[in-house]
């Protein structure tokens, strides 16, 4: 399998590099991510309340938003490795204060710990354009495809056992294990990440960063339609998925070893279709794929709203792995042909930026939604943003049209 990976994606030390660093994030957001929302509201929270941290730094949360385009344009004057370094040093120190925050049981120490994991998001503009830069044009697919296979395979077992330990033993003992982690993380990219791009000897001018603000947060104009599609799908499944284990251990009594299946459920399917959906996108390009990926949420939502058996809960995570095997390479390749090389960290960041700007009350909506309506409500409103994010996927975002500027020699 490795011989025909490397003839596919063209691995060099770059993209190894990236793959080693990106399979430590999926084992710590496999570990955190079943567990975190019913360790909050098991330190009191209500539901809105949860849905505000997620707000602050969590699924397209404020802080993300702020230190995108900060992250992508420092990684773009002073090179890579820097961001993510930086970024690795805000997660261990998120992940700390999570653990005092359980062992003292107290509510408040969650603000400042999210703040530093809303930071440390800074890595995945930087990651995209790593990626961008280290394969060429016509394996961008696939390339972006085996990084989300490297994310999301430690979820295929370790929400289980996470799920399991937290079950047995109690949340505290899973942060400390993800602090461990992410300083193996930051070993790795401090040690074996080779910088792609040459740090710029002068200073930024004053001039130069006002010039960046004043663009940060503004679309380009030919990425104009592209960019709130991506911001409306963000805020549509914000309310929606981005509180749907709390909304199931609260409202259903989920356990987090049912909440760890579902977590696998959709890891197996997301890391087994996941090559095959690169080269689909390789092959007839990135808008279908979005529109594609765009058109299973209204099924999804139907049935995270009206069903409460476990087995149907779990078999629709497969569903919910599809959405984002095709959303996320694909929005990714769409980025990576249409944007210089010299630019990508930026625009990537702004993207992300964008995106956050409009969707970062969702899960604190979705929260006042279901506190106000019930279950059903938060993903009612998913499924009318996500109808809005298919009418401009098909009528208003362009087909990328690949110019010889936004191809990049591969990287070592």
């Amino acid at each position: 399998m490795l011989p025909s990976l490397r003839s596919r994606v063209s691995l060099n030390n770059t993209l190894i590099a990236v793959i080693a660093r990106s399979f430590i994030s999926g084992i710590e957001q496999s570990m955190i991510g079943v567990v975190f929302q019913p360790f909050v509201l098991s330190l009191g929270a209500s539901m809105s309340q949860l849905g505000l941290l997620n707000s602050l730094g969590g699924f397209g949360g404020l802080i993300p938003t702020l230190a995108y385009p900060w992250g992508g344009w420092i990684a773009d004057q002073r090179g890579r490795k820097i961001v993510l370094l930086g970024a690795s040093c805000a997660a261990m120190g998120a992940f700390g204060l999570y653990a005092v925050a359980g062992w003292l049981g107290a509510l408040a120490m969650l603000v400042p710990a999210i703040i530093l994991l809303g930071i440390s998001q800074v890595y995945q503009p930087v990651n995209a354009a790593l990626v961008g830069e280290a394969v060429g044009a016509g394996k961008q697919g696939s390339a972006y495809s085996l990084i989300m296979i490297v994310v999301i395979a430690p979820g295929i077992f370790v929400p289980i056992v996470a799920g399991a330990v937290a079950n047995q033993f109690g949340f505290t003992y899973i942060f400390p294990a993800a602090v461990a982690f992410e300083a193996l993380a930051f070993f790795l990219i401090w040690r074996y990440l080779r910088e792609t791009r040459k740090a710029h000897t002068e200073r930024a001018s004053a001039s130069a960063i006002f010039d960046f603000l004043k663009r940060a947060w503004i679309p380009p104009s030919d990425l104009k339609w592209f960019f709130f599609a991506i911001a409306m799908d963000m805020f549509a499944w914000g309310m929606g998925f981005g509180i749907l284990y709390g909304l199931l251990s609260k409202e259903y009594g989920f356990t987090t070893i049912q909440l760890g299946i579902m977590s696998s459920v959709s890891s197996i399917t997301w890391a087994v279709t996941s090559l095959p959906i690169g080269r689909l996108v390789d092959r007839y390009g990135a808008k279908p794929i979005l529109i594609l990926s765009e058109a299973l949420a209204p099924p999804l939502m139907f049935i995270w709203a009206t069903q409460s058996n476990f087995v149907i809960l779990a078999a629709s995570m497969s569903i919910f792995a599809l959405t984002a095997a095709t959303w996320v390479p694909a929005r990714n390749v769409y980025v990576a042909q249409t944007v210089e090389p010299a630019r990508r960290g930026e625009i990537f960041g702004r993207l992300s930026a964008f995106s956050g700007v409009l969707a970062f009350p969702a899960t604190y909506i979705g929260g006042l939604l279901y506190d106000n309506f019930g279950f059903w409500a938060p993903f009612a409103a998913n499924f009318v943003f996500a109808m809005v994010t298919l009418a401009i996927l098909v009528f208003f975002v362009h087909t990328p049209h690949i110019t010889m500027h936004a191809i990049a020699e591969p990287a070592e």
